[in-house]
């Protein structure tokens, strides 16, 4: 099957992959700058023009993961766990798993990024400065990478969602109102601004300047930040009350057992045929064994389910993913999406409290979302 990510390997357990998309601006800037390496340096072989673009291009993206780094591992040092960093076709995008706990945290994973990009500006801009007697293609490459890490701070400290700069001025928001939802709606109201602002530089180079591809580049990046501050807005708000709503508010306490001596056969014909549940919990009502579903049985031939207990198949319990009553939804969907879940038992201690089902999940949610909607009006 298709896969749209391509993961390259691991930096401190964070994933780092490459979205399809990629594929279209690194072609691109890779036709940029071999043109203009061409136009400009018209003394340089051909080898040494293809080789000069293709290493500054890929040091490019080493400088946005680097960019993303910056913000993952402060993240991660402030008690918030990262899954991943994409490559896309708009740059980088560190997946951060929560919403900072507070306006510090939320300034400092929000900064790391374009300090990171100012350093690696100094560095490329020295070193290209050193390279100078040495190799004319080198240093031509590391001061363009001096240049253009500047412009990703720069451009990333913009006081507007979903920009690094727009979680900074989130922050100091935050900060000095004590609100968060005050620091949101500020931040998303600047990323609209950025947006249109962006739009309208986008039109002006169309009309103006005839600049066709520069003009409609610009206006794509201005349609992607709108949508992009809209959808900030709109997480933040359902994220806020997901926080309200709790494990035990979601669980169905009537959970359904199978003993681990029953036969996968005996399981199926007697209870997922007449209540179309698809899993079960083996144990004996107070011990909880393990998990069993109807995916475990079709992984074993049919004419073995007659012979075969349901405690040979099952999910042990201490590989089960579990969360306690008081687990707010919010996390519980993380966890759901992050380990793919159909059933996610609740635990009490060391008892069964509950259990929640993907799909109630949604529905329960949906409901109690909307009910909290139409109590305030």
């Amino acid at each position: 099957m298709f896969r749209s990510v391509l993961v390259l390997g691991h930096i401190r357990g964070i994933r780092i992959e490459i979205h399809v998309s990629w594929l279209v601006i690194f072609a691109l800037l890779m036709i940029s700058l071999h043109t203009g390496l061409g136009q400009a340096y018209p003394d340089w072989s051909t080898a040494t023009v293809l080789v000069t673009a293709i290493t500054t291009v890929l040091l490019f993206f080493a400088s946005i993961v680097a960019h993303e780094l910056g913000h993952s591992l402060v993240a991660i040092r402030r008690g918030v766990s990262v899954e991943a960093i994409t490559l896309f076709i708009f740059g980088g995008l560190a997946q951060i798993t929560r919403e900072a706990e507070s306006a510090s945290d939320e300034f400092w994973i929000a900064i790391a990024g374009p300090l990171v990009s100012i350093a690696l500006a100094l560095l490329f801009t020295l070193v290209s400065l050193l390279a100078a007697g040495f190799s004319e293609p080198a240093a031509v490459a590391l001061g363009w990478l001096g240049i253009i890490n500047l412009v990703v701070a720069v451009f990333n400290l913009i006081p507007g969602f979903p920009l690094d700069g727009g979680r900074v001025f989130r922050a100091v928001v935050w900060r000095f109102t004590g609100d968060a939802r005050k620091g949101m709606r500020a931040a998303v109201a600047g990323g609209r601004l950025v947006a249109y602002g962006l739009f309208a530089f986008g039109l002006w180079q169309l009309l103006v300047w005839n600049n066709l591809i520069g003009g409609l580049w610009i206006m794509v990046i201005a349609w992607f930040l709108l949508n992009a501050a809209e959808a900030s807005g709109r997480s933040f708000g359902l994220g806020e009350r997901l926080r309200k709503i709790r494990a035990r508010d979601l669980a169905e306490r009537d959970v359904p057992f199978v003993s681990p001596t029953t036969s996968v056969a005996d399981w199926v014909e007697h209870q997922v045929l007449p209540t179309s549940l698809r899993a079960a919990f083996v144990g004996d009502g107070e011990t909880l064994l393990g998990l069993v579903t109807l995916g475990d049985a079709r992984g074993i031939e049919r004419e073995r389910w007659s012979r075969t207990r349901v405690a040979d198949i099952m999910t042990p319990a201490d590989r089960l993913v579990t969360v306690g009553p008081d687990t707010d939804a919010e996390e519980i969907m993380r966890l759901v999406n992050h380990h793919r879940l159909n059933q996610l038992p609740v635990m009490e201690g060391s008892r069964l409290y509950g259990w929640i089902d993907r799909q109630r999940l949604l529905s329960a949610l949906a409901v109690q979302m909307e009910a909290g909607d139409t109590g305030g009006r």
